[in-house]
């Protein structure tokens, strides 16, 4: 293994055992305030269309977002061979254990991810650079891969969520790992330089969110 790859497993072994360590009601408040944070961001709140996920394993969970009054905006991911596909949340929907036992829909639109306005990224660990440790598969990364490779044109902007532990110093980076606009957490925004979202920030005052800096890039969003 390279030293990238080592580096990304000891990440992915410890931030697993913090996850884990969390009691039911501490996941659960974290929860509550990163749903609350992400209301509050402009770009989510006036998207037409958010890509989400359903928690597994530790994972921050979305489902206030997810089964709230904004259902009819928001996708979830199913697995197709390699790759991810984002189905359409719909009342009724049937959901059934995927690949990893994760909640899939079972039927629904199939929405191109590049017309989506923002895409929640599931994580294990970031850096202030918007760089990210994902879960080992490569899905999240084929599937922002995909967004470069659809040439020009307007893309979603992508956003990690993730509890305030997993952020590090330095995520350890291999050559097709792609930054992230801005990582949510129960505590805070961080918002990556030279990001969509830093530019968004740099043309419209970003709605009154404050401009991030090189010493200050986490922006509470209070």
């Amino acid at each position: 293994m390279t030293s990238a790859v080592e580096a990304k497993a000891r990440l992915r072994s410890e931030m697993r055992k913090r996850r884990e360590g969390l009691t039911a009601r501490a996941g659960a408040e974290a929860s509550d305030a990163l749903v609350r944070r992400l209301a509050e961001m402009p770009v989510v709140a006036h998207a037409a269309r958010v890509a989400a996920y359903r928690a597994v394993r530790g994972e921050i969970g979305l489902d206030a977002l997810i089964d709230g009054e904004r259902r009819d905006t928001i996708t979830l991911p199913r697995v197709v061979g390699a790759d991810l596909e984002f189905v359409a949340c719909r009342e009724g929907q049937s959901f059934a254990p995927g690949s990893f036992g994760i909640p899939e829909p079972l039927e629904g639109e199939v929405v191109p991810l590049s017309r989506h306005d923002v895409v929640l990224v599931p994580l294990v660990a970031f850096d202030a650079d918007g760089h990210r440790v994902g879960q080992g598969g490569g899905f999240y990364d084929r599937a922002l891969a995909s967004l470069n490779a659809a040439g020009e044109g307007p893309k979603p902007v992508t956003i990690g969520v993730a509890h305030w532990f997993q952020q590090v110093d330095s995520v350890p980076r291999q050559r097709w790992d792609l930054p992230l606009d801005a990582v949510a957490t129960d505590r805070s925004v961080i918002v990556a330089e030279g990001g969509a979202l830093a530019r968004l920030q740099g043309r419209a005052g970003c709605g009154g969110v404050p401009q991030a800096t090189p010493s200050a890039r986490t922006s509470p969003w209070m």
